[in-house]
């Protein structure tokens, strides 16, 4: 006979599955979910956990937290699919209520047990997906997966991580009799990409999200990585941005910019690129000169073609933002220093050679080198990949999220002013087309369609952050789990901060930034790692944009109590 608990249990692992319709096969332990039957979905293991030693052989020397329910699965929604799931459940009180599913970065095809062990130890029922692939070891940003399997594309593109959060949700609910309190995603990168097309194409996979350093044009934003490696490194190659030039371009901006963009003159970042105008002609080779860090005519019109970004040769319309002055010292990550034939290390190779194109000779043969920023893209974002134009499938262009706001949804989006590989700009232009869409939509002055969008989602542009973690500003929001040294509060970790906007409705106005050496701790795991680094050096307001943190004139300058939100143009500059 089925108890109460599992009747329950099956009624609401059917509301929430939307189709995923559970068999009544069902018991009230950990390893009865084995036998929850939901449509294309297998269940290979669910298993109490009590020791991560036979978890994984890197977590065997972390602490296990109070045993959980660990499921492991595979969802098949096309007869080429294979998404590969891990969900894993504090047992009886351990947990708080609440659902987390966590991003991927780049192509990576991998489960993130570091990330889910973070989050079981925060008292979540956590999930990561694969994506539908799994990458080779110590190649993630290959895309071999990919070629002659048209299908793994969509499962990337959208269709693995909601369908495991889908499958995950409809488990959670038979295991625990009841739905999640609160459901939330965290994610930087192609994690923040996967977080925005599941808040544009399924408002109600989550309630609240934390998305960091993404834009909803995909397919845009691999068009701007080639563009920057074309101009930095392959297309002249006798031209080459050099690593000693690229250091002499970032010193250029610094002595031009600092102290007049709403920062400080002893910054070692830029507060907001674009309150200076950079000019780079400061570094021009004179006549006769030769050698050294100045720049050939060549090199000028490539780094003003960087910072301006992919545009049509014809008619100069923008395909995506340009990255901004600041940003050089990740430049050597991205797309300087590459050689021909170019190597699908980057995320743009495999997406074109693999991808996009199907062709394995589209990188050895450096056919990336006539590539054409006026009939290509149109035709790229055109062709069909299983079943879906890429357009379609990679992109997301809705912009209403009524419904979302309505049942009290929220969103804290934040992007690094010194990122190369996504621009910054994106980001901005993203919250920007929210508030148009009001505004065209529901026919609200700009100003109202602007006070409804803060309702319910804020911005945050970091000084000095790479692209999600690193950097030479106040980089650090606890994007990665709490500021070391710091309280676990909403200021100070953005995961607290987005619980306590959708639970208390406490808003987040504010993020408290630490600028700490090297990267983030624990990097790829957004609820923090074991160890801890060392406090921060220095830590500053990061505003809720389009608010900026000026200096009180009086005060310690590393210390963020120095420090005041307020419009762009306020405070002090010494």
């Amino acid at each position: 006979m089925i108890s109460k608990r599992w009747r329950r249990a099956l009624a609401a692992g059917v509301a929430l599955a939307g189709g995923m319709v559970a068999s009544p096969a069902l018991a009230g332990t950990c390893g009865d979910l084995a036998a929850l039957k939901l449509a294309d979905v297998t269940v290979t293991k669910a298993e109490t956990v009590t020791s991560l030693d036979a978890v994984s052989p890197a977590l065997a020397k972390e602490k296990a937290p109070a045993p959980f329910c660990r499921v492991t699965g595979f969802i098949t929604p096309t007869r080429d699919s294979h998404i590969q799931f891990e969900l894993w459940m504090p047992e009886g009180d351990g947990w708080n209520g609440k659902f987390q599913a966590l991003g991927n970065g780049g192509f990576l095809g991998t489960l993130n047990l570091r990330g889910v062990l973070g989050g079981v130890r925060r008292r979540y029922a956590t999930m990561v997906t694969d994506l539908g692939h799994i990458n080779k070891a110590g190649a993630p940003e290959d895309a071999a997966w990919a070629l002659g399997h048209p299908d793994k594309v969509v499962d990337y593109a959208y269709r693995g991580e909601h369908l495991s959060v889908q499958a995950s949700k409809a488990l959670l609910a038979a295991f625990y009799g009841k739905k999640a309190d609160h459901a939330y995603y965290v994610g930087c990168s192609a994690g923040g990409i996967q977080g925005l097309t599941e808040l544009l194409r399924y408002s109600d996979d989550f309630d609240g999200y934390v998305i960091g350093d993404a834009t909803p044009d995909h397919v845009g934003q691999e068009l701007g990585a080639l563009w920057n490696t074309l101009q930095a490194s392959l297309k002249y190659p006798a031209d080459a941005l050099r690593a000693d030039q690229v250091a002499a371009i970032h010193g250029a901006v610094l002595k031009q910019c600092a102290g007049k963009d709403g920062g400080l003159a002893s910054d070692p970042f830029l507060t907001d690129p674009r309150l200076c105008r950079f000019k780079v002609e400061v570094l021009a080779c004179k006549p006769g000169e030769a050698g050294g860090t100045c720049l050939t005519p060549r090199q000028l019109a490539i780094v003003r073609a960087i910072y301006a970004g992919p545009k049509n040769p014809h008619n100069g319309e923008a395909y995506l933002a340009g990255i901004m002055p600041g940003s050089e010292g990740s430049w050597d990550k991205y797309f300087t220093g590459k050689t021909n034939p170019a190597k699908a290390d980057r995320p743009w190779g495999g997406f074109l050679m693999d991808m996009a194109y199907g062709d394995p000779d589209y990188l050895p043969g450096q056919k990336y080198l006539t590539f054409d920023f006026d009939k290509d893209v149109t035709a790229l974002r055109a062709r069909e990949v299983g079943g879906e134009t890429l357009d379609s499938s990679w992109n997301t262009r809705n912009r209403d999220l009524d419904a979302f706001a309505k049942a009290g949804g929220k969103v804290i989006q934040y992007h690094g002013w010194d990122d190369p590989n996504i621009p910054p700009l994106e980001a901005i232009k993203f919250r920007q087309s929210l508030i148009d869409n009001l505004v065209k939509r529901r026919k609200l002055t700009p100003a109202k369609a602007t006070a409804l969008i803060d309702s319910y989602y804020h911005l945050f542009m970091v000084p000095g952050l790479g692209h999600c973690g690193g950097g030479e500003g106040p980089w650090n929001i606890g994007q990665t789990g709490p500021v070391p040294g710091a309280p676990m509060d909403g200021e100070h970790d953005t995961l607290t901060a987005l619980e306590q906007w959708v639970e208390q409705g406490v808003e987040p106005k504010r993020l408290i930034g630490g600028h700490m050496e090297g990267g983030a701790p624990g990097q790829g795991n957004p609820n923090g790692s074991g160890t801890r680094a060392s406090p921060p050096d220095v830590t500053r307001p990061v505003c809720a944009y389009p608010g900026i943190a000026h200096y009180n004139g009086s005060g310690d300058k590393a210390d963020a109590a120095s420090f005041t939100c307020g419009a762009a143009g306020q405070g002090h500059r010494s």
